[in-house]
């Protein structure tokens, strides 16, 4: 674990602030110009000697490069309108953040990517060889066309053009009772994903993006919907100018929200309609120097129609002021620039709100009551200016003649097992500061809102030090800090290293930024296989238990649908099988033996051995013969697509027909996977599985309902939870 927190050199110049993200799947993205490095853990076989910047496979992926269709060229525009980043820049990153799990392919993320032309795309990989791909651009859906955007002017481009964006968190829908015997919907588990966005005609947008597992094209499977709008006026931009003048009508016309951040979701409550459900959540916005906060109202539906295609549950969405934006008063001295982050745990009586200025960082902490805008709690907040007084230092460091220095990134580290929420901050000057919100904090006394040192002021101040001496700079030597990220206890800095007494020259082959990490958690440091191993329930995990539920899943399908098509029963009689075969799938065999009853009625199909042997311990069912296989019923066995041999049933794992032909078994339908390129795999275990998404690609109709319901409800490996890939070589 040591080594693979080595601080790792990365030959790259990192292009705004904020140029760091820790993806839930434990990548790495960094902005770098033009370009962005991907940053993945080598889990699979490494070694306890291996070097921090080995242990990592890194990808460099430019991201400045759009087809007419993608992105219409803009002709020159009116000084109202005109945009120097849209019009000339050569399209730098200036924001990355990866989505929360679920929206992806394999239940990953995907990465959303702002560049300086005020284009907002969508990245993942594609294929086999996990080639980096962009996937959507999110600035379609505000066109008047989405379906074939062309070239715009005036208002309209303005609207189109993206200048912020936040990933808000998954809103998930109720779970299935535990004494259900229905599996627990995709939404449930990852959530409805939603984005909030800014434009630069200064609304603040609320979008859900959905994948479409059905489609076609890989790179053609997002649709963005645009759910709802909120135009901010700026009448309270300029306080301190003379109302009605010149200047003051400039600013307004000029200042854009240039940072947001929605806040988590309030309890799902239940409406008088059945399958309808709606939460609130509050928008934060810095437009023009001062801080906004909307409400927004979600209301989720269950789709009465719903099917593969299409989402399980309709999302409609409000936005208006919040009753705390009559409480802005209070902060409206304050500079606001950003970032902006919402501190908060499950079991928190409060929600904190903290947004960086330009002298400082402003935190606000509301009672949840006065969050969802139910009551009138009171909300408190209280001012911390970022000087090199106020932020700790170690003993024997210097301190600088620097005042103020503004805040330029932000990271939560949470813990779970003891409901605890800390907040990490940083400044361009890579002063680091630590402090847990969640303490109640005492206006009367300072000690229990004093700012403590993280652990990766540390590391950075190691990475300075050995630059100091590689350059032999005599202690004239500091870090900017651009980025701060974190996973499971860990926190990832991104600085870069300059000299202090000198011009700094240098060309971009001597380009360098360093990540350094640190465990920032009181507990012993975990190892390598656990930090980034699948989170999973080990109560629910025992011997078999990977696959005793999707075998039950599949044998209940017999009992609930009457109708049922020849690909699903060959499905449910494969799950009989199974639980027949193998040993720890016993408790099982009573439901199989009802669903083999119905299967010999349906099809007429001879299951007199199978049905015997639901009777007994663990047993082998014989190939069938030609005969037999031609008969009523002979689509439920299977025979070998290279000798039409019957395969008899021997182990769940594997299947050898009588000629001696080999084949892995599905992990999760047991059926025999005879053909090459229909496959995916567990990321830990390597099992291997029948991959829905290219089976339909390839067969190009729709795969049966039964094994669509499956592959949904079982969108993990069931032995271990670790998510799947296209490939066991990568």
């Amino acid at each position: 674990f040591n080594k693979m927190l080595n601080p790792i050199e990365l030959q790259l110049l990192p292009s705004c602030f904020g140029a760091l993200s820790w993806s839930p799947d434990g990548e790495l993205a960094v902005a770098a110009g033009e370009h962005i490095q991907i940053l993945t853990p080598k889990t699979g076989g490494l070694k306890s000697n291996t070097p921090g910047k080995d242990a990592w496979d890194i990808t460099r992926i430019r991201v400045n490069t759009f087809t007419n269709a993608e992105w219409a060229p803009i002709p020159p525009q009116n000084r109202d309108d005109f945009s120097l980043g849209a019009e000339q820049s050569t399209s730098t990153v200036i924001g990355l953040a990866w989505s929360p799990a679920g929206l992806a392919r394999f239940r990953r993320s995907v990465l959303a990517v702002l560049g300086s032309n005020l284009i907002l795309s969508l990245w993942e990989p594609i294929g086999p060889r996990a080639i980096w791909t962009r996937v959507a651009i999110v600035n379609h859906t505000l066109h008047p066309d989405p379906s074939a955007p062309s070239t715009l002017t005036g208002e309209l481009l303005r609207k189109a053009n993206i200048r912020s964006f936040h990933w808000c968190e998954p809103l998930k829908t109720p779970v299935p009772p535990e004494d259900s015997d229905q599996a627990s919907e995709p939404e449930s588990r990852w959530g409805v994903q939603l984005m909030s966005v800014t434009n630069d005609a200064n609304e603040v947008v609320l979008l859900q993006i959905k994948r479409n597992a059905n489609s076609t094209s890989s790179t053609r499977s997002y649709h963005t919907e645009k759910l709802t709008s909120y135009q901010l006026l700026g009448e309270k931009n300029t306080p301190k100018l003379c109302s009605g003048s010149i200047l003051q009508k400039t600013l307004q016309l000029k200042s854009r929200i240039l940072s947001i951040s929605t806040g988590p979701w309030g309890p799902l409550h239940a409406t008088k309609k059945n399958g309808v459900h709606s939460t609130s959540a509050i928008i934060a916005a810095v437009y023009g120097k001062q801080l906004y906060l909307l409400k927004t109202t979600i209301t989720l539906r269950r789709s009465d129609n719903g099917t593969n295609t299409t989402a399980e549950y309709q999302v409609t969405a409000e936005l208006a002021d919040h009753s705390l934006a009559d409480s802005s008063s209070k902060w409206a001295y304050c500079q606001i620039e950003g970032p902006i982050k919402w501190i908060h745990t499950n079991q928190s009586p409060k929600i904190n709100l903290v947004v960086g200025t330009s002298t400082g960082f402003l935190t606000i902490s509301m009672s949840r009551a006065a969050y969802q805008g139910t009551g009138k709690g009171k909300d408190r907040f209280e001012f911390w200016p970022t000087s090199t007084s106020s932020f700790p230092i170690e003993d024997g460091e210097p301190r600088n003649d620097w005042e103020l220095i503004a805040v330029s990134a932000m990271a939560t580290l949470t813990n779970e097992q003891n409901d605890s929420c800390v907040l990490h901050l940083g400044t361009s000057a890579a002063l680091g500061a630590a402090i847990d919100l969640e303490t109640p904090i005492s206006v009367e006394t300072e000690s229990d809102n004093s700012l403590g040192l993280p652990q990766w002021s540390k590391v950075i101040k190691n990475v300075r030090e050995q630059y100091d001496l590689d350059h032999d700079l005599q202690g004239y030597a500091m870090n900017r800090l651009w980025g701060l990220a974190s996973y499971r206890g860990v926190a990832a800095v991104l600085v870069t290293r300059h000299p202090t007494n000198m011009i700094q020259y240098k060309v971009a082959s001597d380009e360098r930024a360093v990540v350094g990490f640190a465990f920032e958690g009181t507990e012993e440091a975990p190892d390598l296989e656990s930090l980034f191993s699948p989170v999973s329930d080990l109560s629910e995990r025992s011997e078999g238990s990977g696959r005793k539920k999707p075998v039950t899943f599949l044998l209940s399908r017999c009992d609930k649908d009457d109708e049922i098509n020849t690909e699903d029963q060959r499905l449910i009689y494969a799950a009989a099988c199974c639980s027949i075969v193998d040993e720890s799938l016993a408790s099982t065999r009573p439901q199989a033996q009802r669903a083999l009853k119905r299967l010999a009625v349906k099809t007429g199909a001879d299951l007199s051995e199978e049905i015997s042997k639901c009777t007994n311990g663990a047993s082998t069912i014989s190939s069938k013969s030609p005969d037999q296989l031609s008969q009523a019923g002979g689509h439920l066995f299977e025979k070998c697509d290279i000798c039409d041999a019957g395969i008899p049933w021997a182990s769940v794992t594997e299947a050898q027909c009588e000629s001696g032909h080999l084949f892995v078994r599905c992990g999760l339908t047991s059926l025999a996977i005879q053909e090459p390129g229909i496959s995916k795999y567990c990321s830990t275990c390597q099992t291997e599985f029948l991959d829905e998404e290219l089976i339909v690609r390839l067969r190009d109709e729709a795969l049966s309902p039964v094994f669509m319901n499956v592959a949904r409800a079982f969108d993990t490996c069931p032995s271990c939870n670790s998510k799947f890939k296209c490939s066991n070589l990568t």
